[in-house]
């Protein structure tokens, strides 16, 4: 007998209103086997609330064997839904045995949600939980998980797991404390540091000393973080496998850490234009502070402007904190040249000879060379309508096509540089402007 799959499609984690990036995380998925023949396998639906199409990037952190899997971007069309029933397997293309969190990245804000599911489950019934995607603003220094149990019976009875999840990149130290519901304690431990997408599962209390002998179904644990964090339990019955899952929730009185993030525009400025800085922030910062890549800053609060005079690349910063604990972001500002029109110069062949005969460029400048025959002949044997003359640049410069008569040859985007300062010569190719033509030739004189 298999049981009925229970698919989690609540809407359970958004963006806070107002900010243009999601970073969600579903802290724990799975495709493992457990005792009494429970198989569990994870499926997750991903929703884009709004009216314009939304990109995600899915990573599952591997922790079976250590590996980071990323997957290419996904498109979800507007107010549309994705589903990934055994997502390790279906999205990630892992084999039996795999768990640990996914996060989902995006441009946009979305809605995660997971089923966690004992496939091979007998009782007749719903034999899942459902298991919110997190919003890493959420992530906490201190929490409580509620209704856990013990039980010395491993074929009655429950059992629970526990999970951390540090979303950050710096390590997180995770002081976990087990108590019974009179608040007498069971047990106290520090997790080994939590890094960068650090992820820390404790099965059936193995790792709190003084749990275990328990059978207590009013269990509840207390946490705390010197990183933000992200916890949940998973309260599973042992007779059946089925499994209910419990998300931390902060202390009163306690507020969790911001996550830093921000937005800029014009995407790509140009020196002297004001670039505008939005805060889109998560966590509720209470101060802010600016620093624009070139030794100035602002504390002016959930927006900045900053006016670049020069062209370059400004590594750029923004820092939040309040009550919790403090974060930052970091985005190159690539402020390019203000480009000014190209100046012409015609230079018109006639009679052989170019006019004019001498042309002066200089360093820096952007110049359009424009090249006209208007003559008849250049010599015997040559006439008609369509006469080539093809003038021919220094070598420091583009060549000129063959010119028909009358039809221009244009030489764009010529911006001599100071290594180009120097005279160069041009001429006639055609082998009848040699002999006796001495003066269908020209120069090019470049200058700082």
């Amino acid at each position: 007998m298999t049981s009925r799959m229970l698919r989690a499609v609540v809407p359970i984690a958004a963006l806070a209103a107002g900010s243009l990036v999601a970073d969600v995380v579903i802290p724990s998925a799975a495709f493992v086997s457990g005792a009494n023949n429970a198989l569990f396998q994870s499926d997750v639906r991903v929703f884009n609330p709004t009216s314009s199409p939304v990109n995600v990037t899915p990573t599952f952190y591997n922790v079976a064997n250590g590996q980071t899997v990323t997957k290419a971007v996904i498109t979800l069309p507007a107010r549309a839904q994705v589903k990934y029933d055994n997502v390790l397997q279906s999205l990630f293309e892992q084999g039996t045995g795999s768990f640990g969190p996914v996060r989902f990245q995006t441009s946009g804000p979305i809605i995660v949600s997971s089923g966690v599911n004992n496939v091979n489950a007998c009782t007749g019934g719903g034999s899942g939980q459902w298991l919110p995607g997190i919003d890493v603003g959420q992530a906490l220094k201190a929490g409580t998980l509620v209704q856990l149990a013990s039980s010395v019976d491993t074929n009655a009875g429950f059992r629970t797991n526990l999970v951390f999840v540090n979303p950050g990149t710096a390590n997180a130290n995770v002081t976990v404390k087990v108590r019974k519901g009179d608040g007498s304690q069971l047990s106290s431990a520090t997790l080994a540091p939590l890094g960068s997408n650090g992820f820390k599962q404790i099965n059936n209390w193995a790792d709190l000393p003084g749990v275990a002998g328990t059978a207590d179904t009013n269990l509840w644990v207390e946490f705390t973080s010197d990183q933000p964090v992200l916890a949940f339990a998973s309260v599973i019955n042992n007779a059946s496998g089925d499994p209910f899952a419990i998300v931390a929730t902060p202390e009163p009185g306690t507020t969790a850490a911001p996550v830093a993030s921000y937005t800029f525009a014009p995407a790509s400025p140009k020196a002297g234009d004001v670039v505008t800085f939005t805060d889109t922030s998560t966590g509720s910062p209470t101060s802010q502070l600016w620093a624009f890549g070139d030794g100035t800053t602002a504390t002016s609060g959930t927006t900045a402007t900053k006016t670049y005079s020069a062209a370059g690349t400004y590594k750029t910063a923004h820092f939040v904190t309040n009550s919790a604990g403090a974060s930052s972001a970091v985005k190159d500002v690539v402020v390019a040249a203000v480009s000014s029109a190209p100046e012409t110069i015609n230079i018109t062949a006639s009679q052989f000879t170019f006019t004019p005969n001498t042309v002066a460029l200089q360093v820096g400048k952007t110049y359009k060379i424009v090249f006209t025959s208007s003559d008849v002949t250049h010599g015997a044997g040559i006439g008609g309508t369509n006469t080539p003359l093809v003038v021919l640049l220094g070598s420091a410069f583009n060549a000129c096509n063959v010119m028909p008569r009358n039809q221009p040859c244009t030489v764009d985007n010529v911006t001599p540089t100071a290594a180009q300062v120097g005279t160069y010569s041009y001429a006639c190719s055609q082998s009848s402007c040699g002999a006796g033509h001495g003066s269908m030739t020209g120069k090019f004189t470049v200058s700082n």
